[in-house]
């Protein structure tokens, strides 16, 4: 009896592991989850997410409750969108642009993790500051699970690591660290 019920219940793992891979982990997770895109983030409330998985990265002065320092840019809010957008993609290419494009000063995106394709909602925002540089807030939170292990913080971290060592803006010199 218990073989038959161990041959049961590895059977069922079995067909459901390849039911994963059949349908794809991206649409897997959509049917399992709902849809991957989490919606607009409001920066002005700054809600932070109740579980160990979301980021917050700010220019000095936009939030209150910001895990990263970010450094000014110099270019225009629409370029240093674009320049951010561009560096996600270098680091996963497993990315899509989900807003409406509208507002030249924000994106958000849905990037899916690298092997089993969680699917995380990225919300930035760039403003011009008083000083006429451009300040940027950026958000990272995953749709799935209690806890990320910190790759919505390394994510953010990473992405803003060109400006933080000083690099000129909008340039995407050499690879993701």
């Amino acid at each position: 009896m218990l073989k038959i019920i161990v041959l049961s219940l590895g059977a069922v793992v079995l067909a459901s592991l390849a039911a994963f891979l059949l349908i794809g982990r991206e649409r897997s997770w959509e049917l399992l989850a709902g849809p991957a895109d989490l919606g607009r983030y409001d920066f002005e409330a700054e809600a932070r997410s109740a579980t160990a998985n979301d980021a917050l990265a700010c220019a000095p002065g936009l939030c209150r409750t910001a895990d990263i320092d970010v450094a000014p840019f110099e270019d225009a809010p629409s370029a240093v969108i674009e320049t951010i957008i561009a560096r996600l993609r270098e680091m996963n290419p497993h990315l899509r642009r989900v807003d409406d494009g509208d507002d030249a000063g924000y994106a958000r995106l849905v990037i899916h993790t690298p092997l089993m394709r969680y699917p995380d909602t990225v919300d930035i925002a760039a403003t011009r500051l008083p000083d006429g540089r451009t300040g940027v807030r950026a958000y990272s939170r995953s749709k799935i699970g209690s806890g990320d292990m910190g790759a919505n913080r390394k994510r953010l971290r990473t992405l803003f690591e060109f400006a933080q060592r000083g690099q000129v803006s909008g340039q995407l010199s050499g690879p993701p660290a």
